[in-house]
C-alpha cells in the first residue's frame, strides 16, 4: 500500500493565454514596508522565487542592495538580486530569500529556495490540479 499524502488546500491550474495552464497561485510579496499581489508559477526547476525587479522599490527594497546572482534557465541568463522577504500564500506567511529580476521577465516564478522547505507540493497533470499545504 503507498502512503498517503494529505494537502490542506486543492486549487486550479491557471491560463497564461495561448492555451497555456500553469499551477500558480496568489501570493502577496511582503517587503520591510509595504506589499504586493501578484500571481506566481509553481516552478519545481526554479532555484529562487523569482519576481520583477520593479517590486522591489514599492516594498521597501533596495534593488542592488541584495546579494547579486546570474540565474540560468531554460531562457538563458539573467542577473538578479537576492533579498529576504516574506510570501503571503493561501493565508500562511513564510519567510525566504527571493530573487528580484534586473532584466524583464515575462512570469513570476515559485521556487525551490528555502520555501519548498516550509511547504508541500503536488500535481495531478492530467486534470490540471495542484495541492498545496505548509509543511509547519
Amino acid at each position: 500500500m503507498s502512503p498517503r499524502v494529505d494537502f490542506d488546500h486543492e486549487f486550479q491550474y491557471r491560463d497564461f493565454g495561448q492555451d497555456s495552464f500553469f499551477p500558480a497561485l496568489d501570493v502577496t510579496l511582503i517587503g520591510p514596508t509595504g506589499e504586493e499581489d501578484l500571481i506566481a508559477i509553481i516552478d519545481t526547476g526554479a532555484k529562487y522565487c523569482l519576481f520583477s525587479g520593479l517590486r522591489a522599490a514599492p516594498i521597501g527594497i533596495d534593488l542592488i542592495a541584495g546579494r547579486r546572482e546570474i540565474l540560468s534557465g531554460l531562457a538563458g541568463k539573467l542577473t538578479a538580486w537576492i533579498h529576504r522577504v516574506h510570501l503571503e500564500i493561501l493565508g500562511t506567511r513564510f519567510e525566504c530569500e527571493a530573487a528580484f529580476s534586473e532584466q524583464h521577465i515575462p512570469r513570476e516564478l515559485l521556487g525551490r529556495h528555502t520555501l519548498f522547505t516550509q511547504v508541500r507540493i503536488g500535481f495531478r497533470e492530467g486534470i490540471s490540479t495542484g495541492y498545496f499545504h505548509p509543511a509547519r
